[in-house]
Formats: C-alpha cells, structure tokens, sequence
C-alpha cells in the first residue's frame, strides 16, 4: 500500500498535477508509416527498437494496390516500381541529399531500403516509385532518429571510417607534418573515391587538440588514388582530435574521426574547460551566444543564436560574407571527444533578414549532458574570424 506521501506526490514527468503513483503520461505519436497514394499503399516498417543515428540500417517498405486484396494475402503486392529514395533532414538544408540503395524482397512488392542517420533528429524520407505501366507516385515520411548515446544494446559498425597513412612516429610540434588520410567503406575494406561537395569541399577537416584548447577548420586536397592530403604543423605536443567530414556519392553526410599524437612540449593556452560568461571578441567582432531554450534540451533539436557587433562601433555586423557556401559555420564537441555537431545558417528569407541584423541562428542537437566547445567562424572583409565559446547542458 502506498503511503501518504508517495500519494501526495505531483507528477514530474509531464506537470499533470495528478500524484506520481497513479499518473500514466501518454506516449508521444509516432510519424505516420503508412500513405495511400491513389489506388496504392505505402507501408513503412520502422524497426521496432527504433532507428538511431551512426549505423547502417536495412528498413523495409511494402508497395500494395488496394483494388486487388486476397482474402488470405491481403492486398496484393506491385513487384518492379523501380523505387528511388531521397533522404533529407528539413531543419539541416545545406546537408547533402542522401540518395540510399534500394533493393527488392523475397515477397513481390517489398524493398528494402538502406538508411543511414549521421545524428539525431527528425529527418524525411522520400519514395518515388513508379508501377508497371502506371505514371510515377511520390510519397514521404517524416522518421524520428534516437541519438546514438540512446542505444542500449550494441551499436552496429558504421559504414564508413577515417584512416591516417604512415603518420610518422616522430612527428614532433612545430614541424610541417604531411597529413595523408584515405576514407574507406567499412564493409568492403576499399577507399572510397566518390564525394559530393558539400560547401564548395569535398572534404572538412576539424583538427582539435584532446583538451579543446586549439582549433583548425582545413580542407585537404584529395589525389589521384582517392586519397587526400594536407600540410600541417601542430603548435604544441599532445594528443589532437581529427574528424572527417564527408558525403561520399549519395550516402549524405559522414562524420568519422581518429587521433594523432605529436611529441613536444605542451600548448600554452588554457586546459580549463569553464562556461563562457559575456562576450567574446576576436579580430574586431564581439559575438554573444545565446541559446533559444534554456536549459539547453538533450536529444532534441534546438537553435542556438549568435549576436554580432562592430567591436569599434558598437552596431550589428550586417556585412558578412558568404564562406564556403554559407554566411557561418558552427562546429561543437562534447568534452569527451565523442559527440560532434558541423551545422550552418538557414538560407531562407527569414534567416538572410536576421544575419543582416547581425544574427546568425543554428540549429544543434546536444545528444548527451556535460560541457560542450563551440566555434563559430564568420568571414568578414575577406577574412575569416573564429569565435569560442563553452557551455554546459544539464
């Protein structure tokens, strides 16, 4: 029997007022999996566990004509629709299309179509199928991707990984390294050569030491073998952060990383990982960031604001200058190393009025709590200014 207490108690988890021992909150909608598109079905079969971000994932759609429906089989299936897909994630415009393989089932009018989430969030996926003899049909759904932290059970291997070629082991501070890296697919072991562009590059290179302390946004130039190479000098000894951000050939945006270590003497700027207060001021810009939540969500997808003004003048920076495609670019990385976020500005009507009033929003998704380093790089009179700031989500 409950006590008093336990009965008086309000419920937390959704502020029904109702006592927490007898509350039972309602689970939130899932996105529809099924559209009729004149005479035919499309079913959509979401894995029950869900679907979670940085693995490949095989999810089945069933294409069915009403008109025809057997007693016993149900409605009959249309083999042969020559399906398409196209992935997209509606708050991340800039992303590339991804453009997934399809293939047919062992029952006539299933598919399979092979999914690939790069982070969490709310992401649409479009059909095109087009039944003999029929004109084409188009339909979507709008799919909830699970954060990969969210997973419980083991995590499948993702398709794609980073690998750095004869990296020497006397690499020291100071000196020009050559970077040499290849890309390659997980399941078969071979270097991928395809890329699309992705912000004028085919490749992003962040390269951060393993305290967050020291930054670089680069892009190596791929070879003749697919291969991709950068000259570099590390400012100081230690272990650096190296992520790879790609779109191999209509596989949409990858984030894959490894670590080096350079021998040394250590970096001279601070180890402290503390919040940010007030503003930040770097090469006659004073940017403010100010999340749209507070506190900032975990697992959802939020918008994160930067407010920039004329250090001298005081007045909103309202001449930015597109950089690589996009008027800013946000990178962020959890403490630990693990979670990372590449994210750009909207490139609506409503996004271009506010970066000309010196605003500049992006969207983000926090997967987990603890501290995060954020660096915002703008170009302004034909150079680019990075500005950092440290948070913490609770």
């Amino acid at each position: 029997m409950k006590s008093k207490s336990d009965l008086a108690k309000k419920c937390a988890v959704c502020k029904c007022g109702v006592a927490a021992s007898a509350c039972r909150p309602a689970k939130p909608a899932k996105p529809a999996t099924k559209a009729q598109v004149g005479k035919y079905l499309v079913e959509l079969r979401v894995p029950e566990e869900g679907l979670f971000a940085g693995e490949q994932v095989d999810v089945e759609f069933r294409l069915s004509d009403t008109t025809h429906s057997d007693p016993i089989e149900g409605k009959r299936g249309v083999p042969n629709a020559q399906p398409r897909a196209t992935v997209t994630m509606p708050s991340m415009p800039g992303m590339p299309v991804v453009r997934p393989k399809i293939h047919s089932e062992g029952v006539p009018g299933d598919y399979g179509v092979e999914l690939f989430f790069p982070h969490g969030g709310t992401f649409q996926v479009g059909l095109l199928l087009t039944p003999p003899g029929e004109k084409p049909l188009r339909t979507s759904f709008s799919v909830n991707v699970n954060d990969a932290e969210a997973r419980r059970s083991i995590a499948k291997p993702k398709p794609y990984s980073v690998e750095m070629l004869d990296f020497p082991k006397d690499a020291r501070a100071g000196q020009p390294i050559d970077l040499h890296l290849e890309i390659k697919d997980t399941k078969t072991d071979q270097i991928v050569r395809d890329f699309d562009v992705a912000h004028t590059k085919l490749i992003h290179l962040i390269v951060v030491s393993k305290d967050l302390g020291w930054f670089a946004h680069e892009h190596p130039e791929q070879q003749a073998d697919g291969s991709f190479r950068l000259p570099q000098t590390f400012p100081a000894g230690g272990d650096y952060l190296v992520f790879a951000d790609v779109a191999p050939k209509d596989k949409g945006s990858q984030v894959i990383s490894t670590s080096v270590h350079v021998a040394g003497p250590g970096g001279n700027w601070s180890k402290k990982l503390a919040p940010t207060t007030g503003k930040v001021a770097v090469d006659g810009i004073v940017a403010e960031f100010q999340p749209t939540e507070t506190p900032i969500p975990i697992g959802k997808t939020t918008v994160v604001s930067f407010h920039l003004r004329d250090e001298a003048t005081g007045q909103p920076v309202n001449d930015l200058e597109p950089y690589l495609g996009a008027h800013g670019h946000l990178m962020i990385i959890h403490q630990d190393g693990q979670a990372f976020v590449h994210s750009h500005p909207a490139e609506d009507a409503a996004a271009a009025k506010l970066i000309r009033q010196g605003e500049v929003r992006f969207t983000a998704r926090f997967p987990k709590p603890g501290i995060y380093k954020a660096w915002a790089q703008f170009q302004r009179h034909g150079k680019v200014v990075t500005l950092p700031f440290v948070f913490e989500v609770k």
